[in-house]
Order: structure tokens, then sequence, then C-alpha cells
């Protein structure tokens, strides 16, 4: 019975040690994808974006799309929701329970990946469906430019909000993170490290977060959410901006040097930093009122009109013998 008692204890140290490191890089995001049904009011404006993307080979829950990005606008009411990699779930499931049912090998069965064109648009007034077109090529042809615009400047002010509260650091409550990612004996002697950086607006009412996951230097992952509890059901996830594992060049030029810029700082903090760094003259004024040279001392230096400095100074740049 002891020895029983021992096992279970030793698994159970080896699991508290395993799921941390497991959680530690885990790459799966807590979000639920955004659904107009489940919103909890719809009441007020606001705008939403939320990108997703895993590779087949990665990803571990066949159910839920790998690959898709949603914008929705509340405006009077009125709820406008686009997708980009759009593939019906439910034609996606009855084409793998065939597969499954003739014991063949299963594919990436959502096949619409992300291209930057929306393919899918459905919108209400109060709830009531008003228009809902899932044909790619009609939804592209009439709101591309439209979805890509509004995508953008929303995607933008947010970043230059984060990018504000990291030069902000000392009111922002920054937080970076810096770790090395475990190395493969394959991928060489040179470390990588992940980045992670956060922040939040003074009115602790929003906090943003950007990560390099794979130490690329790149910004793959973004996200902001608000606390003003806005949300579509349990684990909604961040209910401003919500883009995991990026790999849309569109999207990594807006967001792509936010943990570099939180890690290594920016040019504008440079400039801050510049105009109140000390200059040599305050300096020398701190230096000779902390550090002096005794009373008694000093009385017989100048007694024997000796200038000890002068001469260090002159030492100093080869003057002296």
């Amino acid at each position: 019975m002891s020895h029983k008692i021992g096992v279970f204890l030793a698994c159970l140290f080896a699991a508290s040690i395993l799921l941390p490191a497991a959680a530690l890089y885990s790459k799966e995001p807590d979000f639920t994808t955004v659904a107009i049904k489940k919103l909890n009011r719809y009441d007020e404006d606001r705008l939403f974006y939320q990108q997703y993307e895993k590779s087949h080979e990665e990803f571990s829950d066949e159910s839920r799309d790998n690959s898709f990005a949603t914008l929705m606008l509340i405006k009077d009411k009125k709820v406008y929701l686009f997708q980009d990699g759009y593939d019906n779930p439910e034609l996606v499931k009855y084409n793998r329970f065939v597969l499954e049912k003739g014991n063949q090998n299963i594919p990436d069965m959502w096949q619409n990946k992300i291209d930057g064109l929306p393919d899918y648009v459905v919108i209400t007034n109060r709830r009531i469906e008003v228009q809902k077109n899932t044909t790619k090529e009609w939804v592209s042809a009439n709101y591309k430019d439209f979805y890509t615009s509004v995508r953008d400047k929303l995607l933008r002010k947010h970043v230059a909000i984060f990018m504000s509260l990291i030069v902000n650091r000392l009111d922002s409550e920054i937080n970076v993170s810096r770790k090395r990612i475990p190395r493969k004996i394959y991928e060489g002697d040179e470390p990588k490290f992940s980045t992670s950086v956060s922040a939040r607006t003074p009115d602790g009412g929003t906090v943003y977060y950007a990560e390099d996951a794979n130490g690329d230097g790149i910004t793959e992952t973004f996200t902001a959410h608000s606390s003003d509890g806005f949300q579509w059901g349990y684990k909604s996830g961040p209910n401003l901006v919500c883009i995991v594992n990026n790999t849309q060049k569109d999207i990594e030029n807006i967001i792509g040097r936010l943990t570099n810029f939180g890690y290594y700082g920016s040019a504008d903090e440079e400039q801050v930093i510049k105009k109140t760094f000390p200059t040599n003259a305050d300096l020398n004024y701190m230096i000779n009122d902390i550090y002096r040279i005794d009373l008694e001392t000093e009385k017989f230096l100048k007694k024997n009109d000796i200038d000890i400095e002068q001469e260090l100074e002159k030492s100093s740049k080869g003057e002296g013998k």
C-alpha cells in the first residue's frame, strides 16, 4: 500500500513540473468564435476583429476552423459581420462523417483559408437577419474595399494606443517577458527567445498584449480586451482585437514590430530619454556637491597653492609629467 502511495505522489510531482512547462509554450488560444446570436448587447457602437491561424498538423481540435478572420461592426443597433476563410461548419462536419465511415484518412476539412478577401457576410437589425451571403465572389466584389479599409484602420488605431503605452511605460503597468525557447538538436546552436509585452491603459479599462512566440522577431499574436463586460458567451476571449498566430503579410505590417518595440524600445522613447538626460553641467554640480575634500585638507592645499583637481585634469590630457 505504501508503495502505491509513493508511486502516486511521484507521478503527481512529475505532473506538477511538466504541466506548467506545457502551458508556458502552449499556443492554444482561450477564446470563442464570435457569434451574433450570443452577443450580450448590441445597443452600443462597436468594432471587433478576430483572426486565428494554425496548420492542420499542429491543430488539435478538428471541430473548429483553423484559419479564419472575422470583422464585426455594431452601429445603430445593426450588426455587420464579415468573415475571411469561411467554411460551412455543418458541411465540414458531414464530410468528416463520410470519410470516417469509410475508414479513410482525414485531411484538413477546413479548406477555405484566409486570403485577405471576405467570403461571408451577415447583417442583422436588432438580431433579425436582413442579409446573408456565402458566395465568395459576390461578397468580395461588394465588400472587399470596405472590409480591408475598416479592418486596417481599427488595427492601426489599437496599435497606436499600445505604442503610446509602451512609450509611457511609467504609467501603463507595462510588463515585458522574455523566455528562452527549448532548442531541438537539429535547430542549431543559436538560442531563440519568445517575447511578450502587456500594458494597461491609465484608466485600467483596456489591456493590450503582444507576443512573438517562435523567436523570429515578428509579433504574430496581438490582443486588446476591454473590461466593459461585452462578450458572446463563456470564455469569449479578448473583446476588441484577437489575432493569434498571424501569417498574413498585411497584418504583419501593422502589428509585426510590437514585441521588438516593447523589449528594445522605440525611437520615440529614445527622444524622450534624450530630453530628460542629465547634462554635463548638472553632473559636474552633483559630483562637486556630493563628494568634497574635507575642510582641513582643503585649507592645507589652498595654503600651499595646490590644486589637485586641476593637476588631474592636465595629466588626464597628457599635459602632466
